[in-house]
């Protein structure tokens, strides 16, 4: 079983005040995977849910990595289980963060001890969450056009050759002819409709360079272009990163804000370089 933290019950099951006679004999509850479910206006069902928070009659019983089989001590006829999705904030592989934006699951069961409950769960977006934008690429034009560099040689482009979902994706090409693209989302969005709890930036992506994700916002009238994280090429292999924004627009001084893109071969030190982009997401409460 592959565990994160297991609290409570690992202490239980090994005291050392009991025989071997006297240990309790857990159930489990074993989590064999998970997904989610979207609504058109929510883009496609693509996640990077890694771990799941798991409550039994509302006691803590650990962060655990899917897929997993969690012990579980049983102390009524029917346990009442909560779950909520769990995912590495920013890429960091270190810690395991609730995603406050997706719905917990709850379910009751009856269970004895020695029993095994197998469960595959679905997650949903809270009712209540706000989509800035979903762009998938998937119609004649997208929304990622605004220019920052003044090159239109070097843009986001819509292909059929490769994506992680849908008939297609976005593509930026890089060469030593032109190894520079700073381009953004059309849109500005109003800091006032954000209340500033958890915001948002998902997105899949395939890449052979190294590449900037940032914010763009308007602060006392003027523009800031602020770069937020740096993404590694994913070794051939699609990769879905949550991007924190939220820290950044907590502040009362912004105005507007928007997500751009942007990279430079030169300064790599590369000749050229490919990009591809897919169910891009911009969600907060």
């Amino acid at each position: 079983m592959k565990y994160i933290y297991l609290l409570v019950v690992v202490v239980l099951l090994t005291n050392c005040t009991l025989t071997d006679n006297d240990q309790p004999i857990p159930a489990y509850l074993e989590i064999t995977g998970v997904d989610i479910s979207t609504t058109p206006s929510q883009g496609a069902p693509s996640h990077k849910i890694t771990d799941v928070w798991a409550y039994a009659d509302n006691q803590l019983l650990g962060v655990f990595e899917i897929p997993c089989k969690i012990p579980i001590l049983i102390n009524n006829e029917t346990t009442d289980f909560l779950i909520f999705p769990g995912f590495r904030n920013n890429g960091d592989k270190s810690r395991s963060f609730t995603y406050n934006v997706m719905n917990q699951i709850r379910f009751t069961e009856n269970i004895a001890p020695g029993d095994i409950i197998q469960k595959s769960l679905t997650f949903t977006y809270k009712e209540d969450v706000i989509f800035d934008f979903v762009e998938g690429f998937e119609g004649g034009s997208h929304i990622f056009t605004r220019e920052l560099d003044d090159d239109l040689s070097t843009r986001i482009i819509q292909t059929t050759e490769d994506k992680k979902s849908g008939a297609q994706s976005g593509k930026i090409t890089l060469t030593a002819e032109n190894p520079f693209i700073s381009v953004g989302n059309i849109f500005d969005f109003n800091r006032i409709d954000n209340a500033g709890l958890d915001s948002y930036f998902e997105m899949d992506y395939k890449n052979d360079i190294p590449f900037f994700v940032g914010v763009i916002y308007q602060q006392e009238g003027e523009e800031v272009i602020n770069p937020l994280i740096l993404l590694n090429p994913t070794d051939g292999e699609w990769n879905k990163i949550y991007i924190d924004y939220t820290s950044i627009l907590s502040s009362p001084a912004i105005d507007n804000y928007s997500v751009y893109i942007t990279t430079d071969l030169e300064s790599l030190d590369l000749s050229s370089g490919t990009i591809y982009l897919d169910n891009l997401k911009f969600v907060h409460q």
